[in-house]
């Protein structure tokens, strides 16, 4: 027997703020995975500091379903000024707290695949870009294939 349902009501992992966090959350779920080491003990709590790459901020739901959603061992910290996550007055300007930090681009509005910029920074001389393609699989989001490499974009005025 098979049931389809004609509802025009969007699942909630599939549209609006629920889909940009599901999106993200794909993102720095592969973020972290490249890090390494957070199930060796080594490191009791992980530190990410994430922060827009687009002129619009991130919604305030999107950043606490993101929180709510990560492992709980990573603070993640939704920043607006790049000063909150990285010593400046250090020579390589390291992130804070041995963190990283995480830039995002927009989710796009429409689509079962989209791609979105990302960055990490860990200090001046350690920073990575990429286009990440995401795409809808029932009511969750994942990553299609590798990510490919990116020009690394400034932040935004502002921050």
């Amino acid at each position: 027997m098979s049931l389809t349902s004609c509802s025009s009501a969007p699942d909630d992992r599939v549209a609006g703020d629920d889909r940009t966090a599901a999106v993200y959350e794909s993102i720095l779920d592969w973020m972290l995975d490249e890090e390494g080491g957070i199930d060796s003990g080594d490191r009791p709590e992980w530190v990410m500091f994430v922060a827009t790459r687009s002129e619009e901020p991130i919604d305030i739901d999107v950043q606490v379903a993101v929180v709510e959603a990560l492992d709980p061992r990573i603070f993640v910290r939704f920043i607006d000024e790049r000063t909150e996550a990285v010593d400046a007055d250090s020579d390589d300007e390291p992130v804070r707290d041995d963190g990283i930090l995480v830039g995002l681009g927009a989710v796009p509005r429409e689509g079962d695949s989209v791609e979105v910029y990302a960055d990490r920074y860990r200090d001046s001389d350690d920073v990575e870009a990429w286009h990440m393609t995401v795409h809808r699989s029932g009511d969750s989001w994942e990553l299609s294939g590798a990510p490919t490499k990116a020009d690394v974009r400034p932040l935004p005025t502002g921050t």
